[in-house]
């Protein structure tokens, strides 16, 4: 018996990247019991990316200052040098590292080549890739192969001083014009170039000076190539961190990524297989073999069928899913199109399991794989998915497979990895080899498959079911999701699943609806592309239809009157290629138009079958054509059809379309016989059922969950096309430009599951003969053209619901809760290291601190927006204040005799394009074109290179974090601090509100505790800097996206905002809020509180009289809890 009753009602969730819609109604009467948009920021990886980026840099830079320390210390260690002081830093390395292949080095000048060699000693990475062999086509890959013949004649040392001594430069990336043609020039070398170098730099320098011994050599050496294996991670025995093999548990890895590869699923002791391994080949290919639907009496394969299919598939020098079904076949003496079950790609190609790696590990010259034991070539595969290059193979080969393989074997089996990447790239299998090799045999003697299997064998999931009654884990429900944008979205479904339960009880049906797409970026970018690829579809045909019918560019407005659905005929007609697809006649323009009858739109597939409405379910044809085509498909009507061009005609038309989209070719090409109940079943499950991989982990675990805990949910998720033709058939429209839309799509999927369609073993009407019905609830033979069908299908299940979606009272009872960001390790602020200089300005009464900033290249033109860069901002600055420049300022020689000089000379920077277009030009890169590179004056005119022109640019600001090195006589800084949260007082003397706005800066980390804290003494520093009075009483807390109520009591006026941050720090108790049902205000927009917003943005004080202020905190569903005073104390501590 259940202890749990059922709430009557239905759950509907629109599951989207960043965002859940969420719609609550009655089951039978369909009143709305609740909507809400549950917002928050999607898990892209770019922040992470950018951390990686930075961290990584740190360390090649630790690195290096490391490799320096030991060089210093080697050279100490041999007598070779003790006072460092000594070495010129006048001197050219490169000149050096060229002499010291020949000539005797003084000791000073040894260590000047040796530490140039080990602060850059090229990429270890390309000696792997030059085993690899192969072309290259990029710029960047033809520079590093160029470089690498070049290697065959000379040295690394040798190379970089001939480019500095031709073209004034050897590092970085630069192109060089010679004989009028263009070359890229790429600093990069391999370690192993600079390696032998080095060697024999020392080799020489050994036979002048007997302190440069074997020993010393090695170890040099040793410094210069050595390189953390890249499966050890980082740490070291005494440095452990769960980061690297040495764990804080005290255990060592031999190798950091084996613990990714996670547990078997049934067995949480096991490791998961190699999906390469011959037991993971051998079963999947056998778990494909029984999903088949053979004809025979039985209708499926026999464990003897199964040996010699998988021997075959064994042997097979080249094995495809086509050539495997075909084999299969002829064994069972019928055509590959009575062959049923197999897994189709996207481009509905069969695919199966093909022992591809074992056969193409037949190819092995040294190891014969065929005579290896299973567990040899299990454990092979282990090694070679889990490694990727060629020490990790090796060490583990040796660990792992002692003396099982030569030197020579491991080499080749090294080298075969690399050749065929792919193979190994695919990962790891569900299950261990403990588990498949239990279930190999059942799947030989059955015809089960995998689940079937072990539901029978008894076998449970590992995991411990979650202990809260009515409540699903989150965290394990996501488990299986790897993308971690849609592992975020349904952590958060579950979230209100959760908080839904908590509030109505346990729902009669939870229907769902997921993301198209993974990530924001590509959302918009698939969203776009879909408009324009439509609205380019749209205009092509009607330009070719107008163009056709009277030679002009658009169609007469009159000729639409009245004719139903003309524009969407021409559209189809445009698709089509002027045909009518059922008979293969052309179809005059002038007739479509002037006999509104003639012509028809069908359904290819019927919609009693599809529940496809959209354009590719729809045809243009001739009337009489669809009348004798009726509810078969083409395939089943067209060669018994009297006035048609015949199947095999009309299929070669449709596959040559260049027009017609994937989708409709196939539709149009659907051979199998849609009256059979199992295919009607399966087109159903297509067109209204997500089978997506994420879409099924989150059924299957909600099924799952409600099953265990025996309740009576139905749990369905739907495909977003048909909630979207729902949509379009109820008339409602959807504005993207508020959030109200994800709580309308999450009402209008919760209806969808109560359509008629769904009624009745999913199908409100069974068809009887063509276009006859028999309706299930009264037996009745009812007649209904597609017209009919299509409104009895998709009428909304309830009265009125429509109505009550499109009315402004519904709308205004949508809620809307945030994720509030209250995390405080963030950056604290960009990465960009900024200069200051004092300077008194034209502008300036006293000298003043600012900030450097930098045209990178004076001789790009630049862009005008959104920023101004190269030569545009110069002009800028040079126009409003020539005293910005240091130049200027320091040089003003080279300023007057070479800058104005230019800009003299060129001005107005104007000039025809060869279209007689007039464009902008950059004087300088016209003088460097016309007379090299400018140069700083000097009498002889060969001063140093200009590339590059620093100016002041702001005063330094407000806050700012001092990173001034001791020896720096300018301040050094980071800017642009990152606001974190802002604390609400309230001063009784004065009723106002104060505001006290806290950096992540602010913040200081304990290393001991691992803890956060603010000091009480820097709190009330910027407690006194912000203007907050000493015995202001302290409300509550902000942080980014809570949402807060201002009411002004003057003008009894009130409104909800999203709280962004504290802004404008020269401004006291300033911020600046956003709508709380958008993303953002637009333009200069009435709001009530403070009148307007300007330029989209609402920047206000809220340090006036006559407000009063409420936090408002919300759960998942939005609900609202208004808070006038959060606690006594600010927290300080975290």
């Amino acid at each position: 018996m259940r202890s749990f009753i059922m709430n009557g009602l239905v759950l509907g969730l629109d599951i989207g990247i960043a965002s859940v819609g969420v719609g609550i109604l009655k089951k039978d009467t369909g009143e709305i019991i609740h909507a809400n948009s549950r917002l928050f920021p999607a898990a892209t990886a770019d922040n992470n990316v950018e951390r990686r980026g930075f961290r990584g840099g740190r360390r090649l830079t630790r690195r290096k200052k490391h490799r320096s320390v030991r060089l210093h210390d080697l050279f100490e260690d041999f007598g070779l040098l003790t006072d460092f002081s000594k070495v010129s830093i006048n001197l050219n390395p490169y000149q050096i590292r060229v002499q010291g292949l020949d000539k005797q080095l003084t000791n000073e000048e040894l260590f000047i080549a040796l530490k140039n060699i080990v602060k850059r000693r090229g990429i270890s990475y390309l000696d792997d890739a030059s085993e690899d062999g192969g072309t290259v086509s990029s710029d960047y890959g033809k520079a590093v192969e160029e470089n690498r013949k070049l290697l065959a004649e000379q040295t690394p040392g040798q190379i970089q001083l001939d480019r500095f001594e031709k073209y004034g430069q050897l590092r970085g990336d630069f192109t060089v014009v010679e004989n009028g043609e263009k070359r890229r020039l790429i600093n990069v070398f391999s370690t192993s170039a600079y390696r032998k170098e080095a060697e024999r730099i020392l080799r020489k320098q050994q036979e002048f000076n007997n302190k440069i011994t074997d020993e010393f050599i090695e170890d040099y050496l040793t410094i210069l190539t050595g390189k953390r294996k890249y499966y050890h991670g980082p740490g070291n025995e005494k440095s452990r961190t769960d980061y690297g093999r040495y764990r804080t548990d005290g255990t060592t890895l031999d190798n950091i990524f084996g613990i990714l590869i996670g547990k078997c699923t049934f067995y949480p002791d096991e490791y998961r297989a190699s999906k390469a391994s011959y037991t993971a080949q051998e079963f999947n290919l056998l778990n494909d073999l029984n999903n088949l639907t053979v004809p025979t009496e039985t209708k499926k394969l026999s464990e003897e069928q199964k040996k010699t299919i998988v021997e075959y598939a064994k042997t097979a020098k080249t094995l495809g899913a086509s050539t495997l079904l075909k084999y299969i076949a002829k064994l069972i003496g019928a055509s590959v199109d009575q062959i049923h079950g197999y897994r189709i790609d996207p481009d509905k190609k069969p695919e199966m399991h093909t022992f591809e790696v074992y056969r193409k590990m037949q190819s092995l010259e040294t190891i014969r794989v065929e005579e290896l034991p299973r567990n040899v070539r299990d454990e092979l595969a282990h090694i070679l998915t889990l490694n990727t290059e060629r020490e990790g193979i090796e060490e583990a080969i040796n660990t792992k497979l002692k003396d099982t393989f030569s030197q020579d074997q491991v080499l080749e089996l090294v080298q075969f990895r690399k050749n065929n990447s792919s193979l190994f790239s695919k990962g790891w299998h569900n299950f261990s080899i403990k588990l498949m090799m239990e279930l190999i045999p059942e799947l030989y003697e059955t015809s089960e498959e995998q689940m079937t299997i072990l539901t029978r064998l008894g076998k449970q999931k590992s995991k411990e079911t979650s202990k809260r009654t009515k409540y699903i884990d989150e965290k394990e429900l996501t488990e299986e999701i790897y993308n971690p944008v849609v592992a975020k979205s349904v952590r958060q479904a579950i979230k209100i699943i959760n908080e839904a339960t908590k509030k109505y009880g346990i729902f009669d049906n939870i229907v769902i609806e997921m993301a198209r797409e993974n990530n924001e970026e590509d959302a918009k970018k698939e969203y776009i592309k879909r408009q324009k690829a439509n609205l380019d579809e749209k205009n092509a045909a009607m330009e070719k239809a107008a163009f056709q019918y009277n030679g002009k560019k658009e169609l007469p407005d009159n000729i639409f009157h009245g004719h139903k659905e003309l524009a969407t005929k021409i559209r189809l007609w445009h698709q089509q290629g002027e045909k009518c697809l059922y008979t293969g006649k052309n179809i005059p323009i002038s007739d479509l138009i002037q006999n509104q009858y003639k012509y028809e739109i069908d359904h290819i597939l019927p919609l009693s079958l599809s529940f496809d409405d959209s354009l590719s379910n729809k045809v243009l044809v001739l009337a009489t054509a669809n009348q004798e085509k009726g509810q078969r498909t083409p395939f089943q009507a067209l060669d018994s059809m009297d006035d048609a061009w015949s199947y095999r005609e009309f299929k070669s038309y449709v596959k040559d379309s260049k027009l017609l989209g994937n989708k409709k070719k196939d539709y149009l090409l659907t051979e199998e016989d849609i009256s059979k109940i199992e295919v009607k079943q399966k087109f159903i499950e297509r067109n209204l059922v997500d089978t997506r991989y994420s879409s099924r982990v989150v059924l299957n675990a909600l099924q799952d969950f409600y099953k265990e805990h025996q309740f009576d949910t139905t749990i369905s998720v739907v495909r977003g096309q048909f909630t979207s033709q729902l949509r379009r058939k109820w008339g409602l429209e959807k504005s993207r430009e508020t959030y109200h839309h994800h709580a309308v799509d999450a009402l209008i999927i919760a209806a969808s599951s109560q359509l008629r369609l769904w009624k009745k073993q999913n199908n409100p009407l069974v068809s009887y003969k063509e276009e006859q019905f028999v309706d299930q609830e009264t037996g009745e033979i009812i007649s209904l053209s597609d017209d009919e069908y299509k409104e009895l299908v998709f009428k909304a299940p309830y009265d009125h619901f429509v109505d009550t979606l499109k009315s402004k009272k519904f709308e205004d009872s949508i809620l809307f809760s945030y994720q509030v960001d209250s995390k405080y390790n963030r950056k604290i602020s960009d990465a960009t290291i900024y200069a200051t200089r004092k300077a008194k300005l034209d502008k300036d009464k006293s000298e003043e601190t600012y900030v450097l900033g930098k045209i990178k290249d004076i001789y790009a033109l630049g862009k005008k927006t959104p920023s101004k860069t190269g030569f545009y901002k110069f002009l800028d600055l040079y126009n409003k204040d020539k005293s910005q420049f240091l130049m200027f300022q320091k040089d003003r020689k080279t300023w007057d005799e070479v800058i104005e000089k230019i800009m003299e000379q060129y001005r107005p920077f104007k000039e025809y394009d060869k279209n007689g277009k007039e464009v902008d030009f950059n004087p300088f890169e016209k003088y460097r074109i016309e007379n090299g590179p400018i140069r700083k004056y000097s009498r002889k005119g060969n001063g140093p290179v200009i590339k590059s022109l620093k100016y002041y640019d702001k005063n330094i600001p407000e806050s700012f974090i001092n990173i001034t090195p001791s020896n720096s006589k300018n301040k050094v800084i980071l800017r642009q601090l990152n606001p974190w949260r802002t604390d609400v007082y309230f001063n009784h003397q004065t009723e106002k509100y104060e505001l006290l706005g806290l950096k992540y800066a602010d913040l200081q980390f304990e290393k001991k505790t691992g803890n956060y804290s603010i000091t009480f003494d820097k709190y009330n520093e910027i407690k006194e800097k912000e203007g907050v009075g000493e015995h202001s009483e302290f409300k509550f807390t902000l942080y980014k996206n809570d949402l807060l109520l201002i009411k002004d009591m003057e003008i009894k006026e009130e409104q909800i905002f999203r709280f962004l941050s504290r802004t404008m720090p020269n401004k006291k108790h300033y911020v600046e809020l956003k709508p709380y049902y958008k993303g953002n205000f637009e333009g200069k927009e009435r709001i009530k509180v403070f009148n307007t917003t300007s330029n989209g943005r609402c920047l206000k004080g809220l340090g006036k009289k006559g407000l009063s202020i409420y936090k408002i905190k919300t759960d998942v569903l939005g609900n609202k809890h208004f808070i006038k005073k959060e606690g006594e104390k600010p927290k300080l501590k975290f």
